[in-house]
């Protein structure tokens, strides 16, 4: 019997060059399918990278669950020694037990998945990554109305999905959502030509996607078994002071596009006020915040 007939015979060996094998073949096909999916030009970017993100961490699972086939009995015969240790190795491993949790937890709930728009425990910003520990943000300004990109990337423990309150402000209706501008009015004396007026910039900023806007968020509406919205614009009014009025437009917004149309109704309801204080249809002041 040689020595390389001895070594291959060893059930440690074999197993671990079969381990090695099948880790290699299927870091090949990962490798291979990754650059097909980023070489996709039929599909948009952010469906692109959640197909990347989906398919890395899928093969990191069948490669676990490989491994623990391949050493079931090598598992079984040290499980005596783990037990002893198990408690010790949970305190010391907790936080990445608990970020594993979550995001089987955030997996299985479907609430959160990349390309989304979310704020967890005080950070906001489009998700761009997920892995087993945690998932990488791009960080949007801070505040609500705050929808300018900071320039930084986050990287939130998947722990969090367990602990704090999540926001996702996509999920529900997808490439469209609804968006609130309030714009503060003092006095009041002729208030509703400024309603008019806000209304008059919505509609216009809004009318070349209104009806698509509209087409998504009914089809979603079926899908959540809730009731269509209407998708037109609507100005509520509310009283901020004895002499101020508040006017606040709900208006269906592309998700990516909340800041650019917010300012494009802000400056088309200043040109508009503008041109009626011009031609002194409203009375001076009316409007100013």
């Amino acid at each position: 019997m040689t020595w390389t007939t001895l070594v291959f015979e060893t059930p440690f060996v074999t197993r671990l060059l079969s381990t090695l094998v099948l880790i290699g073949i299927i870091l090949g096909v990962r490798s291979m399918l990754l650059r097909r999916l980023a070489s996709r030009q039929d599909v948009d970017a952010t469906t692109r990278r959640r197909w990347i993100v989906t398919t890395r961490n899928t093969v990191f699972l069948i490669i676990l669950g490989i491994v623990v086939v391949i050493w079931l009995e090598q598992l079984r015969a040290v499980a005596a020694t783990v037990v002893v240790i198990a408690a010790a190795i949970v305190v010391a491993t907790k936080e990445f037990l608990l970020n594993i949790i979550g995001y089987f937890h955030q997996r299985s709930a479907k609430f959160v998945t990349v390309g989304d728009r979310i704020e967890v425990d005080g950070i906001r910003g489009d998700v761009i990554d997920l892995d087993l520990l945690g998932m990488t943000l791009m960080e949007i300004g801070s505040g609500e109305k705050t929808n300018q990109y900071t320039g930084l990337t986050i990287y939130v423990p998947n722990a969090k999905m367990l602990s704090a309150t999540v926001k996702n402000e996509t999920r529900l209706w997808g490439d469209y959502v609804f968006h609130l501008v309030t714009i503060p009015v003092e006095g009041l004396q002729g208030w509703e030509a400024s309603e008019q007026a806000l209304l008059q910039a919505a509609n216009k900023v809004c009318a070349p996607y209104l009806e698509k806007a509209q087409e998504s968020m009914t089809s979603l509406s079926q899908h959540h078994s809730l009731e269509a919205p209407s998708v037109n614009p609507r100005v509520n009014v509310q009283m901020a002071a004895t002499d101020k009025i508040n006017l606040i437009l709900r208006m269906p917004v592309p998700t990516r596009h909340r800041g650019r149309l917010e300012q494009e109704v802000t400056r088309h309801y200043l040109k508009i006020l503008t041109d009626m204080q011009q031609s002194n249809a409203m009375p001076d002041g009316l409007g100013k915040a």
